[in-house]
């Protein structure tokens, strides 16, 4: 069983604060996409050192982040000069990019993990294959440095194959669900 946290936009701020300050690899699940959520993790992060996201999905916050920055520091510009940021829009390109990334170094953030994996153009066997490398690749690269995973869980039958593999390496697991959202009804008179 893994912790869970519950919460709207502030959610990803309250994990565990030394997460990022310790070695390994934590996994954390998402029942939505997260956003918002996701740029503010990302704006602490980077205020407080260097950052590697590698995004698997086609989304990076860019507007959003420097918007987020801008209310925290007047040192906008320099703050993002320690953000190193690649996106990977397949499994190939997700496994060249984890294997060309230096064994030490800053903590890397990677979003939307499972993503790539989805992709039915590619066969399964492939895409298996891809995904047992990336999860290798990923286990090397938490002995030295913070890596913190980021998926949406998905009720998808590709999803309930490939998340095994993910959560099988991850030294801590987190899940994050939405905050349930106040419902009012309007007065009738």
């Amino acid at each position: 069983m893994h912790p869970h946290y519950s919460g709207g936009m502030n959610t990803l701020l309250k994990l565990p604060t030394d997460m990022t300050n310790r070695r390994g690899l934590t996994l954390l699940l998402t029942a939505d996409q997260a956003r918002a959520g996701i740029t503010e993790l990302i704006a602490a992060l980077v205020l407080s050192g260097p950052l590697f996201v590698l995004a698997a999905s086609e989304w990076l916050p860019a507007y959003e982040l420097t918007f987020k920055l801008r209310k925290k520091t007047l040192e906008v510009r320099e703050t993002l000069n320690r953000l190193f940021t690649v996106r990977a829009s397949t499994c190939y390109r997700l496994l060249d990019s984890l294997v060309n990334i230096p064994p030490k170094g800053e903590p890397i953030l990677v979003l939307d993990f499972l993503h790539t994996f989805y992709d039915p153009d590619i066969p399964l066997p492939v895409r298996f294959y891809k995904l047992r490398e990336c999860c290798r690749h990923l286990k090397g690269l938490a002995l030295h440095r913070p890596v913190i995973v980021m998926t949406q869980a998905m009720p998808k039958e590709e999803y309930q194959k490939f998340f095994p593999a993910l959560h099988s390496i991850a030294d801590r697991t987190l899940s994050i669900e939405p905050e349930l959202e106040q419902i009012s009804q309007p007065a009738l008179f």
